[in-house]
C-alpha cells in the first residue's frame, strides 16, 4: 500500500470524480524543481541555515520574493513590507489572533471561501456576509451595513474569487479602501489566486496598491497554489505599522520566523527561474482545464437548465442549477452516480441552488466523465420532483 501523504483521499475516477477537491493534481506538483532547489540550498553547507529564523523571514529571501512579485505585479514591492507566513490559512489565523477578540464582527463576501468562515468561527468571531455583484462586493449594501455595524475587519478574495471566479473591479477596490478609512476597519485580502489569472488576463493590482496611506490593508499570498501546498509557505504584504504587532508578539519571540528551511528552498527556486517557469506553465494548464470544464458544462448541463459564469483565473467554476434543484439534495444522488461537489450553501445561505466545481485536480478526460455523471444525477433528481 502506498504511503498516504495528502490531506484528502482522492479515489480513482472509476470509483468517483470529486470536484470538491481544491488542490493541484499530482501532475502539477513540481517535484523535480523542488528537488533541484533543495539540493542547491543544502550544498551551501551552512549549519546556520538550520537555526531559529529571522522573525519576518530572512532578508535575502524577502528581497528575492519582492523581486519576483514586482515582476509579476508590474508594481514595486518593498521587502520590508513582506512577512513570511505558513500560507493563507496560517495568515488568517494570525490576524484573527492578534487583531481581533472574541465576539468581534468580521465581514465577508456572500458567497465566500467556506474555510475562512470556519476559521472566523473557531476564533469566536461574528461573521456577516455582504452580497457581491459581477464586479465584486456590492458597495451600496456594504455601506448600509457599515452605518449600522462596526466590523473589526473585512475579508475578501478580490481576484478570481472563491467560489464565483469574479474579480473586484479597480473602481470598487478604491471604494473599499475609502470605506475602510471612513468606518475604521481592516481589509484582509486573500490574494492566493492573484498570480493565477489566465494567460492574457490583465486585472487590477493587488489591494495594497489602493491604500496610499498604508494603514488598512493586509494582502495574504501563498506558494500553495503557485508551487506546492506542502511547502506551507506564504506571505503578508502590509505596511510596517500592521506588521509590527506580529513581529513583536510573544509567539515569534519564542519560535523565531516561520519555516526558514522551506524559505531557503523556495529562494533558490525563485533565483533559478524555476518558480517563474512553473507559474507560467500552471496558468496555461489551469486555463486548459477550465476551458474543458466549461465546454463539458455547455454540452451536458446547460441543455438541462444549468448556467455558469466564465472565470478569468483561479481553480473554480460556480454552477447554477436548474430551478427547483437544491445542491444539498442533489449531493446524495450525485454520490450514487460516482461524482461529488461542494454545495453552494457552504459559501452562503443564499446559494442553495448552486454548487462549486474545481478544475484543478482532473485532466480533460476525467472532467468529461465527471460532468456527464453530474448531468445524469441532475436528471434523476428532476425526474423525482
Amino acid at each position: 500500500m502506498p504511503i498516504k501523504y495528502g490531506q484528502y483521499t482522492v479515489p480513482k475516477v472509476d470509483e468517483e470524480v470529486n470536484f470538491k477537491v481544491g488542490q493541484p493534481s499530482p501532475a502539477m506538483l513540481p517535484l523535480d524543481y523542488i528537488r533541484k532547489s533543495a539540493a542547491e540550498k543544502f550544498a551551501e553547507d551552512d549549519p546556520n541555515y538550520l537555526q531559529y529564523g529571522d522573525i519576518p523571514g530572512y532578508k535575502e529571501f524577502r528581497v528575492a520574493l519582492a523581486g519576483f512579485l514586482t515582476q509579476e505585479y508590474g508594481a514595486p514591492v518593498d521587502p520590508d513590507e513582506l512577512f513570511v507566513t505558513n500560507g493563507v490559512t496560517g495568515g488568517l489565523a494570525m490576524i484573527a489572533t492578534l487583531f481581533c477578540h472574541s465576539g468581534d464582527l468580521v465581514l465577508a463576501e456572500d458567497p465566500s471561501y467556506f474555510l475562512a468562515l470556519r476559521i472566523f468561527e473557531d476564533f469566536k468571531l461574528t461573521c456577516h456576509q455582504v452580497p457581491i455583484e459581477k464586479d465584486g462586493i456590492d458597495m451600496v449594501a456594504l455601506e448600509e451595513l457599515l452605518k449600522k455595524e462596526k466590523p473589526k475587519m473585512l475579508y475578501t478574495v478580490p481576484t478570481a474569487q472563491n467560489p464565483t471566479g469574479r474579480t473586484l473591479s479597480e473602481e470598487k477596490r478604491k471604494k473599499l479602501v475609502e470605506l475602510a478609512y471612513k468606518y475604521d476597519f481592516l481589509i484582509v485580502a486573500d490574494e492566493v489566486y492573484h498570480l493565477l489569472t489566465f494567460p492574457g488576463v490583465h486585472g487590477p493590482l493587488p489591494m495594497p496598491y489602493y491604500d496610499t496611506k498604508k494603514e488598512k490593508v493586509f494582502s495574504v499570498g501563498s506558494f500553495s497554489k503557485i508551487l506546492a501546498p506542502a511547502l506551507r509557505l506564504g506571505w503578508f504584504q502590509a505596511p510596517k505599522s500592521l506588521l509590527k504587532p506580529i513581529i513583536d508578539c510573544g509567539m515569534f519571540d519564542s519560535s523565531g520566523g516561520i519555516n526558514p528551511v522551506m524559505s531557503g528552498v523556495v529562494h533558490k527556486a525563485i533565483d533559478s527561474g524555476l518558480q517563474k517557469k512553473h507559474l507560467d506553465w500552471t496558468r496555461g494548464e489551469l486555463h486548459t482545464r477550465c476551458k474543458h470544464l466549461m465546454e463539458c458544462c455547455t454540452k451536458y448541463l446547460v441543455p438541462i437548465g444549468c448556467s455558469f459564469e466564465e472565470p478569468l483565473g483561479g481553480y473554480f467554476v460556480l454552477l447554477k442549477l436548474p430551478d427547483g434543484v437544491i445542491s444539498t439534495e442533489l449531493l446524495d444522488v450525485a454520490v450514487a452516480n460516482k461524482v461529488r461537489f461542494l454545495p453552494g450553501t457552504s459559501f452562503g445561505k443564499a446559494y442553495a441552488g448552486y454548487l462549486r466545481l474545481s478544475f484543478s485536480y482532473y485532466n480533460s478526460a476525467d472532467i468529461d466523465v465527471g460532468i456527464q455523471r453530474l448531468g445524469e444525477a441532475i436528471k434523476q433528481l428532476q425526474a423525482k420532483k
